[in-house]
């Protein structure tokens, strides 16, 4: 069996003149949890879509458990669950009405169980779709998803509206999934602490580009915030460190480092005042906000890509 569940390779989607995704290649074995995050307008609900075959790639390809994306197959399509921000059911749909439509398109659904997750916010098979709240919606797709069997879940923001208890709960629910089934898992979150808890890996976006792909164990294992007196120079970063980011701060300077080589992690840079762990909300921020470093924003070079090394 093939171990890569999903895999692009220079995909893109043009709308006029909004590249909406630009040149994104990227893998994922099965059995993992990928993290896309990126600010509003980047592109993840775009690459969501061509992932299922919602819509077709101007450029590139993309394949999924096997089969190309678009046009979609028929023998893949019971294999994949979503939620989409932009796909609802009828505002008179009740509940029941969606667990039997489910069950119906999807032989392997599990009706006890999902009726038991709806039963664990006290949600009646009776309520009509408009009566909920968007919590509550949330809730019935994601139970949906996760009760169908499926071998790809692609989820786009499936915690919003949640409260703290209910977001720890569903996501739990999709770590379940992952260990227990081997299932693979697209998620799209704005909550980067629901991010750190639940995934394997993270990809960050931004105008349609990767700025990263990266597991997380890599990240926290090579990845520092270096806080320093002075800006830092290209030339001053020595063999074995690449410059991701750099950025004011105050009246220092920071910036963030990959350690490619254990013996340079022991070796100071220039001006150097502290160092420590990265946070994946510094991280994010500092990739998003501008303060990219040229080899990971240029057009001819690739982005910082962790995650590639890991598997290789």
């Amino acid at each position: 069996m093939n171990d890569v569940a999903v895999s692009t390779k220079g995909i893109s989607r043009i709308f006029g003149r909004v590249r909406a995704v630009d040149g994104v290649s990227l893998s994922v074995e099965r059995g993992r949890i990928l993290a896309l995050a990126g600010p509003n307008g980047a592109g993840k609900t775009t690459l969501l879509k061509l992932l299922m075959g919602l819509i077709a790639p101007t450029r590139g390809e993309a394949v999924v458990l096997g089969d190309p994306c678009f046009p979609p197959s028929d023998a893949t399509a019971p294999r994949i669950a979503c939620v989409l921000d932009t796909i609802e059911p009828p505002r008179g749909a009740r509940i029941r009405h969606l667990l039997r439509l489910r069950a119906g398109a999807v032989e392997q659904f599990d009706s006890p169980r999902a009726t038991a997750l709806l039963q664990q916010k006290q949600l009646p098979l009776g309520k009509r779709w408009q009566t909920l709240s968007k919590g509550q919606k949330r809730w019935v797709l994601a139970v949906l998803a996760l009760a169908g069997g499926a071998e790809l879940l692609i989820l786009d923001e499936p915690a919003d509206g949640l409260d703290p208890s209910a977001r720890r709960r569903l996501y739990g629910l999709i770590r379940e999934e992952v260990n227990q089934r081997g299932t693979t898992v697209i998620l799209a979150s704005h909550i980067l602490a629901d991010v750190e808890r639940v995934a394997d890996e993270i990809l960050i976006i931004d105008r349609g580009r990767t700025l990263l792909h990266a597991s997380l164990e890599d990240l926290r294992e090579q990845v520092r915030e270096v806080e320093l007196s002075e800006p830092i120079l290209p030339e001053a970063i020595p063999d074995g460190v690449e410059l991701i980011s750099h950025a004011p701060s105050g009246g220092s300077h920071l910036a963030w480092i990959r350690i490619n080589d254990a013996s340079a992690a022991v070796e100071l840079l220039p001006g150097e005042l502290r160092r420590r762990t990265v946070g994946l909300e510094s991280l994010y921020l500092a990739l998003t906000e501008g303060q990219v470093a040229a080899s990971s924003n240029s057009a001819d070079s690739p982005a910082v890509a962790l995650a590639d090394e890991r598997t290789s």
